[in-house]
């Protein structure tokens, strides 16, 4: 995937790994990384999955519903990517901090609940599950932070609801904020994210 890498002022930080919403390209999260860790490294990533002429990370059908076989190859094709580029930038793919918004979160999500090999920590915003049978690896070493608006159109509040209780279950430690908004990211989301990252180096 087309990528851009930005050598962060604080190597000790936890590196972000950037996953775009739909529409989006290896651009558009760079502010929110400034606000979430600003001395941080930043790997961040373009779908290469077109909608229309929209970038995403994996492939839909006509009524939204994801497209389980996309989401399965494109999860493995990241995890792998993401590794493979730790050794050429000098960062641990194991210490790294995917942030992901909407269509972003979702293949970070699912990554973390499929792969035991995936993601530790995690921040999703308006993220929501893939609906594929999960398997039961434990997620004990696992953290994750969870935003979701109670009005958003595109991810319901069930849906929203159903991703953190299934992290839960299975032993993430997740944090979630609710937000009386739609899809649209806030400021609040991304200022609570930049709490919960600096807290994870407490």
């Amino acid at each position: 995937m087309e990528h851009i890498f930005i050598q962060g002022k604080n190597r000790e930080l936890m590196p972000l790994v950037l996953l775009h919403g739909t529409g989006g390209d290896e651009q558009s999260l760079l502010q929110l990384a400034e606000i979430i860790a600003p001395d941080a490294s930043v790997l961040s990533f373009r779908g290469d999955v077109s909608e229309n002429g929209a970038n995403r990370f994996f492939a839909r059908y006509a009524d939204g519903s994801f497209d389980l076989a996309s989401l399965k190859e494109k999860t493995g094709s990241l995890i792998a990517e993401v590794k493979e580029l730790a050794p050429k930038y000098e960062f641990d793919a194991a210490r790294v901090v995917a942030v992901g918004y909407s269509n972003g979160a979702n293949i970070a999500a699912n990554a973390i609940l499929t792969n035991d090999a995936s993601f530790q920590k995690a921040i999703l915003f308006h993220a929501m599950p893939s609906g594929e049978e999960m398997p039961d690896f434990a997620l004990n070493q696992t953290a994750v932070f969870v935003t979701a608006g109670v009005n958003d159109p595109l991810v319901n509040a069930a849906g929203s609801q159903a991703l953190i209780d299934g992290l839960q279950a299975r032993g993430a430690d997740v944090g979630a904020l609710w937000t009386e908004n739609g899809h649209n990211l806030t400021l609040a989301e991304v200022e609570a994210a930049r709490d919960w990252y600096v807290a994870q180096h407490d």
